[in-house]
């Protein structure tokens, strides 16, 4: 036989998703019970121990007492739900794999089989061929046409008449047609069944990696997996970390932290009193505290920072470059006393140190920083600890964009999402800007605020403003503040953007009817409402105007995303995006503020641009979450190579090309105006749905 045909699937399948085995990983998850099992029996001994010493009093009993009772038994606890944890990982890993190899076995059978049935029928080709004396120039994985070439006579045959060579070419065609085509089509299905294969060769890899995944995620959410990814990389510092979190001492050592420092007499001038107690929640005029600082001299400067990390880290009105290099002081102290974090705030820590991880990468392999990484406030002390990284240079800048996400997006478990989000937008930015400049823009994650929770875990703040309007002055601080520092120093306040989504909208209306200057623009992503009360219109906010008489007030609503306006509709807060509909037709709850550009998230085919399909910021998953309460992977509102992302990053530079320009309209008919609720044809709403309708409704797909 002339035609190649491969010899086996090896050749065909590229990659593998076998390696290992599920005996290896049932090791690892035996490995866990036994340390879950040993971390039991340690808390049973150690509470008969401490139940044995009741009734003894003495300070060194009172002392083994505490640590039993504070230390050890918690520790073992600590240690016994990581374990468990982690076999529960494994074992799906295991399930999963398990899975894997034998659906890949599936496919190196199907793929040796259905080559050996090409060649087979490429031999039975090439014998009809030979037989009717033509060329067979077919490859493997083409195959022969579906109908057979006509038969051409061989020697002598100039000899018949016309009729007899047409007689003669009949008999070769009806003697081996049907074999040709027989084999033909079993030659093609044999091809379509390769590469059905090899598709599902390639989707195992995928599954596999989604699979590795998972597992890394679910081990790194443990809290020992928390402790390694706050600790050094070498194994003396992991040591150290775990054994003084779960135990609060390494080989019999053991030392408290320090106290923050919130009290300081060099305070007196940026705070005008020694204590920083209350910059957290109710920051100084941030003005003033820029005039003071500036009339620091250095060694005041290097003192309040390396003795007061917390109140500097966390103050409004000063460099960014000086609030950074507080808050690393502060993530460093963290990690020197991880026993003094709370689950919550290892959470948060963890988090950190990977962006902080990353940041030390791309230092090793580009020699700066892509983008340049600014710590810009850091709170442990808060119910909800809280964060804002800056992915730029705030002290330079000329384009800066603040970011303000909605319900269910508390630090610690957002700030990995919106860490995504602001490097793309940053990307996005720079492309508008068309420079390689990493100084000329840069985007604020603030995650500042105790966002509220989903309500279907019966937290139903996120149908009220509370937590808006708390969140709200702690912002207009930090805007305010941003101005204040760039204008004490030598470049001048840049442009300034925010950009809110979800319920961070009604933060952001809030907080800028209380900023001191106006900012350039506000754009809004999946708006769960402004309240009407605090907000009468949109000619309230302090934003600067786009033309005259037209504020630079943008919003987007994606008509995937229908739980943004269900919300909205429930808790009868204002909608600035009149188009968006909701189940029930709660939207009809909801007045509609009219005045800012409404811009499409729909996406642009001509342009490359995928649509949002949900309420997410950074999609994930293979579908849409019921009502879109989450985007599907890659389609969320600041996903890479969205037309939502692609439309804030030239609004929020200021480079709104003739396209989206034209594309602009103003949302409603008056100016700025509030056009009241209309009666909902199903019905009146109640403020507060019922608990199970709330729970379908918003845990389908995951949080937004």
């Amino acid at each position: 036989m002339t035609i190649y045909v491969p010899g086996d699937a090896n050749a065909l399948l590229e990659g593998t998703p076998v390696f290992g085995s599920v005996a290896e990983v049932g090791a690892a998850a035996g490995f866990a019970s036994e340390v879950a099992a040993d971390a039991t029996w340690y808390a049973l001994s150690a509470q008969q121990a401490r139940l044995s010493l009741d009734g003894v009093a003495s300070d060194g009993v009172d002392g083994v007492r505490e640590k039993v009772g504070d230390r050890l038994i918690p520790g073992a606890n600590t240690l016994h739900r990581s374990a468990t944890e982690a076999k529960k990982a494994f074992d799906a890993y295991a399930a999963e794999v398990d899975r894997i190899h034998s659906e890949a076995s599936s496919v190196v059978r199907e793929v040796g089989d259905q080559l050996a049935t090409i060649r087979s029928q490429a031999a039975a080709i090439e014998d009809i061929a030979s037989l009717i004396r033509v060329p067979a120039p077919y490859s493997w994985n083409a195959g022969a046409p579906g109908a057979m070439p006509d038969p051409q006579l061989g020697f002598g045959s100039e000899e018949l008449e016309a009729g007899e060579r047409r007689i003669a070419v009949q008999q070769l065609r009806a003697m081996h047609e049907q074999g040709w085509l027989a084999a033909a089509s079993r030659w093609r299905a044999a091809i379509e069944a390769v590469d059905s294969a090899t598709g599902r060769w390639s989707a195992l890899i995928e599954d596999r990696g989604r699979a590795e995944a998972r597992l890394v995620g679910a081990l790194d959410a443990t809290t020992i997996g928390r402790l390694l990814s706050v600790s050094e990389n070498d194994r003396a510092s992991r040591r150290f970390t775990v054994a003084t979190a779960i135990s609060g001492e390494l080989w019999g050592t053991s030392g408290g932290a320090p106290a923050l420092v919130k009290e300081h007499p060099l305070l007196t001038g940026p705070l005008g009193s020694a204590s920083g107690e209350g910059v957290g929640e109710a920051p100084t005029d941030p003005e003033a505290v820029a005039a003071a600082w500036a009339g620091l001299n250095d060694d005041e400067r290097r003192r309040l920072i390396d003795e007061a990390p917390w109140v500097i880290g966390n103050l409004p009105g000063l460099p960014f470059a000086v609030r950074d290099e507080a808050n690393r002081r502060l993530v460093e102290y963290y990690r020197s006393y991880p026993q003094e974090l709370t689950p919550d705030q290892l959470e948060l820590l963890a988090a950190v140190c990977e962006i902080l991880k990353r940041e030390e990468s791309d230092l090793v392999r580009y020699g700066s920083a892509r983008p340049p990484v600014q710590l810009v406030a850091l709170d442990m002390t808060g119910e909800a600890p809280t964060i804002a990284v800056s992915y730029g240079d705030l002290d330079v800048a000329r384009y800066t964009t603040w970011e303000v996400p909605g319900m269910s997006s508390d630090a610690r478990r957002a700030l990995a999402s919106w860490d995504e989000a602001s490097r793309n937008l940053y990307e996005a930015q720079q492309s508008k800007l068309s420079l390689t400049d990493p100084t000329a823009n840069a985007v604020v994650a603030w995650l500042g605020y105790d966002t509220p929770d989903l309500p279907y875990e019966g937290d139903f703040g996120v149908l009220g403003s509370a937590s808006a309007a708390t969140g709200a002055a702690r912002f207009a601080a930090e805007l305010d503040g941003a101005r204040a520092a760039r204008e004490s120093g030598k470049r001048g306040a840049p442009a300034t953007g925010v950009l809110a989504h979800s319920y961070g909208t009604t933060l952001a209306a809030i907080a800028l009817t209380r900023v001191r200057h106006p900012v350039d623009t506000l754009t809004m992503l999946g708006s769960a409402g402004l309240d009407t009360r605090l907000v009468g219109g949109l000619d309230e906010l302090r934003v600067a105007e786009a033309a005259p008489g037209q504020k630079a007030i943008y919003t987007t609503h994606a008509s995937g995303d229908r739980i943004a306006p269900f919300g909205a509709g429930i808790s009868g807060r204002g909608q600035p995006n009149p188009s968006a509909r909701a189940p029930f037709g709660a939207q009809l709850n909801s007045p509609v503020y009219e005045g800012a550009f409404v811009f499409s998230s729909e996406g642009d085919p001509l342009s490359g641009l995928k649509p949002t399909d949900g309420h997410s910021t950074i999609g994930e998953g293979e579908r849409r979450g019921l009502i879109g309460v989450s985007a599907s992977t890659g389609h969320g509102y600041l996903d890479r190579r969205t037309q939502s992302l692609d439309s804030v990053a030239q609004i929020t530079t200021g480079r709104i090309g003739a396209e989206l320009g034209a594309s602009l309209r103003r949302a409603g008919d008056s100016h700025f105006g509030l056009t009241p609720a209309l009666p909902n044809p199903l019905g009146p709403l109640p403020l507060i749905p019922p608990l199970p309708m709330l729970r379908e409704t918003l845990s389908y797909g995951g949080a937004p």
